[in-house]
């Protein structure tokens, strides 16, 4: 008998496995967003329509419904929402201030700054701004993007002066405050790194940290991928974890998953580049358990009810997860998948069906589906994802 509501925030379809692993606990789970055609309303055991991302709205369902618990999963714009909620009605969960203060740029960067970490030059600007004077200290190439959001979506690379205006312009379609941050480009010459960690009582006790891969020729700051583990030496991944022990503890932040971008430069410095206080989006979390057996969605639950996360020794098996992108816009035909790459497929995650409109991989949002993949060696992962768009390849209408 389900005893328990809780009050998740989203229900795309990444989300769904979330909302299943809650309900196996015995939770009724109640989504909310404002697209009733997503798939995980479907499955969860009440829907509403409301913004994730309205304060009040959600505030207002939580009182009515009664949740034991309000959260979200693999989404950086709700997880203010849920810890705003959460706080508000003395629920368990992390400070909103913590939480903030990973999700806004603006605000990570300075909690960076002010203790003593290398971060990028930036200049932040409103909409109604003239940008010509915060960005008189950066030098071409820079980054625009907006301050409140995640996934690369409204990001743009500035390398001339008539690309400002339009990386503006892009930026604000997926700004929510009208706030853009632009900042000095980091190159990721020597690491490019990502994965998930886990955090209870403010100390962090869990990472899996792998290399991105860019694939994308429509967006090459998109992310098409990740290989695990990581090809880094141990002292760097050690120093990096001290690193994001630190700016947890710095920012309050107590318990749950996070999700992890670091980049070492040609110069060999340290870059944090975002730490979101949610697991990563992709599926990333069902890649990293099939490598490591550590099931961050039943440990996210275990912590809210006090629980302590269960985390055991592992030999690391190579995993990777890839984004299905296009480089233009159409209607997908059908996915022409190569045999050899079948047996490598843990899981296929379909996001677009055929005769659906795809358009160009901009985002994260733009993914047409997402493969996970378990391979015997580092050498065969290395050749299969170097090689991942002769073996999967969308055909795309005009």
């Amino acid at each position: 008998m389900k005893f328990n509501k809780i009050l998740l925030l989203g229900g795309a379809y990444h989300q769904i496995p979330m909302i299943k692993e809650a309900q196996s606990q015995g939770y009724y789970v109640v989504t909310c967003d404002h697209t009733p055609e997503n798939p995980g309303h479907k499955i969860s055991d009440k829907y509403y329509n409301i913004s994730t991302t309205d304060y009040n709205a959600v505030l207002a369902l939580a009182k009515k419904i009664n949740p034991k618990l309000v959260i979200t999963y693999a989404s950086d714009p709700a997880a203010p929402v849920a810890a705003y909620v959460s706080e508000k009605l003395g629920l368990p969960g992390n400070s909103y201030k913590s939480v903030l203060a990973l999700t806004d740029k603006t605000l990570f960067r300075k909690l960076l700054q002010d203790n003593g970490f290398i971060i990028p030059k930036n200049a932040v600007f409103a909409a109604d701004d003239d940008p010509q004077e915060s960005l008189a200290a950066l030098s071409f190439p820079f980054v625009i993007k907006p301050t409140d959001s995640s996934g690369s979506k409204g990001v743009s690379l500035i390398e001339r002066p008539d690309q400002i205006e339009p990386g503006i312009k892009h930026a604000l379609k997926y700004s929510r405050n009208n706030l853009i941050i632009a900042e000095e480009f980091i190159d990721n010459e020597q690491a490019d790194i990502h994965g998930d960690g886990f955090v209870i009582d403010g100390n962090l006790v869990f990472t899996f940290f792998g290399d991105h891969l860019y694939t994308s020729t429509f967006n090459p700051l998109n992310p098409t991928g990740t290989i695990w583990p990581s090809s880094l030496k141990k002292d760097i991944l050690r120093r990096l974890n001290q690193e994001i022990d630190k700016v947890i503890k710095l920012s309050g932040f107590q318990m749950g998953p996070i999700n992890i971008e670091a980049r070492i430069n040609s110069s060999g410095n340290l870059y944090i580049m975002e730490i979101g206080p949610r697991n990563g989006g992709h599926f990333v979390p069902q890649a990293i358990q099939h490598a490591t057996g550590f099931n961050m969605l039943k440990a996210t639950l275990d912590a809210l009810k006090g629980l302590n996360a269960e985390i055991k020794e592992y030999n690391p098996k190579h995993v990777a997860y890839y984004a299905i992108n296009s480089d233009s816009n159409g209607t997908l035909k059908h996915l022409s998948l190569n045999e050899k790459l079948n047996p490598y497929i843990i899981a296929n995650h379909p996001y677009v069906k055929p005769g659906d409109n795809v358009t160009p991989f901009s985002g994260s949002n733009d993914a047409i589906g997402v493969l996970l993949l378990a391979f015997a060696s580092r050498e065969e992962m290395e050749f299969m994802m170097s090689n991942i768009k002769q073996f999967i390849k969308p055909v795309i209408e005009q």
